[in-house]
């Protein structure tokens, strides 16, 4: 059984969970891509959502539902992760320096600050140590 088919077995249709709540992981002491994947996969999708709502001045669901995964990355320990997707973290890293880049500091201190503390584990993520990706 190849690695897409199981992590659909395990976490249902993506398109479906995006609709869903965000996907809240407490924090294991070893977390394989099978759990990392789909939740950095879920905050690229929810933090370039949360640009356009922020954008368009429209509603804010996409950025209340980007808070609760950047809690549970907030819960994740870099040394805890064990061969994160390299494309993930790079696009999860970037879709929310892009967000950060257009919030108006002061009515979104809170996202802000969660954003900031996502950033920190992404980065040390991307330090060559722990991931060596092709740019």
């Amino acid at each position: 059984m190849d690695l897409h088919r199981e992590a659909e077995m395990a976490y249902g249709n993506e398109t479906e969970r995006l609709a869903e709540e965000p996907l809240i992981v407490s924090p294991p002491h070893d977390i394989g891509p099978l759990i990392s994947t789909p939740l950095l996969r879920q905050c690229t999708a929810l933090a370039t959502r949360a640009r356009v709502d922020l954008l368009s001045g429209s509603r804010h669901e996409a950025a209340e539902q980007l808070e609760g995964v950047l809690e549970t990355l907030a819960l994740w320990d870099a040394g805890s992760l064990r061969d994160p997707d390299p494309t993930m973290v790079v696009l999860a890293a970037a879709a929310l320096q892009d967000l950060a880049e257009r919030l108006v500091p002061s009515s979104t201190n809170a996202l802000s600050e969660r954003i900031e503390a996502a950033l920190r584990l992404l980065h040390t993520l991307m330090d060559p140590a722990h991931i060596d990706a092709m740019a």
